[in-house]
C-alpha cells in the first residue's frame, strides 16, 4: 500500500512541477559560393500538428498520416510561409521548400533562399505556434563567414533584423 501511496504522490508532484517547453529554432546560414540562404527550421512535431489541426478544423488529423489525398509535405509546405518570413537587403524574399525529415520528437523543414548576392541585412518574421502557445519562444540563428547571431522572437517581438 505504501508503494501504492509513494507512486501517486510521486505522480501528482511531478505533474505540479514539471512545465513543458515551447520552442522551435531556425538555423540559416549564407552560403557565399552557391549565393543563397540555407534554412532549417525545427519544431516539436506535436505542437506543430496542433497548429495544424487549428488551421484546418481538423481536431484529429495526424501529420504523418495526414489523409484525404494529402501529404505531410503539403501541410508543412502550406504551413510555413504565412508564420516564417524573411527579408533579405531590405526586400521580402519567398523561400523554395525543399523537405522535411522527422528526427525523434522534431520535425525539421529545409528551406533555401537563391540568388543573394550579398547580405546587408537580414529580417526574420516569425509566429509560428504563438497563436497556440502564449510562451513560445521561436529562436533563430544566423551564419556568416563562420560567425553566429541569434534572435529570441516571442509573441511580444516577432520579427528582429540583423544588419551586416
Amino acid at each position: 500500500m505504501s508503494k501504492y501511496f509513494m507512486l501517486v504522490a510521486v505522480l501528482l508532484f511531478s505533474s505540479f512541477t514539471l512545465h513543458p517547453i515551447h520552442v522551435s529554432v531556425c538555423d540559416i546560414e549564407y552560403d557565399k559560393e552557391n549565393r543563397s540562404l540555407e534554412i532549417v527550421q525545427k519544431i516539436f512535431l506535436d505542437d506543430l500538428e496542433k497548429a495544424i489541426r487549428v488551421q484546418l478544423s481538423e481536431p484529429h488529423l495526424d501529420i504523418t498520416k495526414p489523409g484525404k489525398n494529402r501529404t505531410t509535405d503539403e501541410l508543412v509546405k502550406n504551413y510555413l510561409p504565412s508564420h516564417l518570413k524573411i527579408t533579405v537587403n531590405g526586400k521580402s524574399e519567398p523561400y523554395n521548400y525543399l523537405g522535411y525529415k522527422i528526427e525523434v520528437d522534431a520535425l525539421h523543414a529545409y528551406l533555401e533562399i537563391e540568388k543573394v548576392k550579398k547580405l546587408n541585412s537580414l529580417e526574420v518574421f516569425s509566429d509560428i505556434l504563438t497563436t497556440e502557445y502564449d510562451d513560445q519562444v521561436n529562436l533563430v540563428h544566423v551564419k556568416v563567414d563562420g560567425k553566429v547571431r541569434s534572435m529570441k522572437l516571442t509573441e511580444n517581438n516577432k520579427k528582429d533584423v540583423l544588419v551586416y
